[in-house]
């Protein structure tokens, strides 16, 4: 079909209709190397699949409410330009005002010192939406205790543990492990 010159857009919409039922985007990959390495021309035709609302319409997705909901800032600042929505949604949502309100509640304790507050949010949550949240809790309780009982912090090690694999990753590639050692 390249070779006869069909678009591109004409292909995928082509494969499309005979049949393929895997992922789109990696049928939209395919076709664009295809084309680039048997005609020496580079696609996208990402706009097959692209979705446009309206502009009266304002689209706020999960990952903006999650992130309003859960900033910890004085100033509450509004990075999204959904903050006067956000109590709306509310509102019209109670899990997303119950899902504030279990943050609030723990976001208390590790910020304190009393760890046994730790035991009353496992019981008080172990049945609630976050019992997947709770049961990671459960399984690592001493580690987290400590965290909250101690001063003492892991987090300057961490970090350079952090910044040194991503280095790795960076330099070699996360299977060429031949490259590294």
């Amino acid at each position: 079909m390249f070779y006869d010159k069909i678009d591109s857009a004409v292909i995928l919409s082509y494969v499309l209709r005979m049949g393929y039922d895997g992922n789109l985007k990696t049928l939209e990959n395919y076709i664009a190397v295809l084309a680039k390495n048997n005609f020496n021309n580079a696609l996208h035709i990402n706009w097959a699949y692209k979705t446009e609302y309206p502009k009266e319409i304002i689209v706020i997705k999960r990952h903006q409410i999650l992130s309003s909901i859960l900033r910890k800032s004085s100033g509450n600042i509004d990075t999204d330009g959904i903050k006067e929505y956000i109590e709306i949604i509310k509102n019209y949502y109670e899990i997303v005002s119950l899902l504030e309100d279990r943050y609030n509640s723990f976001y208390t304790i590790p910020m304190g010192k009393d760890s046994n507050q730790l035991d009353g949010f496992i019981k008080a949550y172990e049945t609630f939406y976050i019992k997947v949240f709770v049961e990671g809790i459960k399984k690592d309780i001493a580690p987290i205790k400590n965290a909250i009982s101690h001063n003492i912090s892991s987090r300057f090690v961490e970090g350079n543990n952090n910044k040194f694999k991503l280095v790795k990753r960076i330099l070699y590639g996360s299977s060429n492990l031949v490259n590294l050692f």
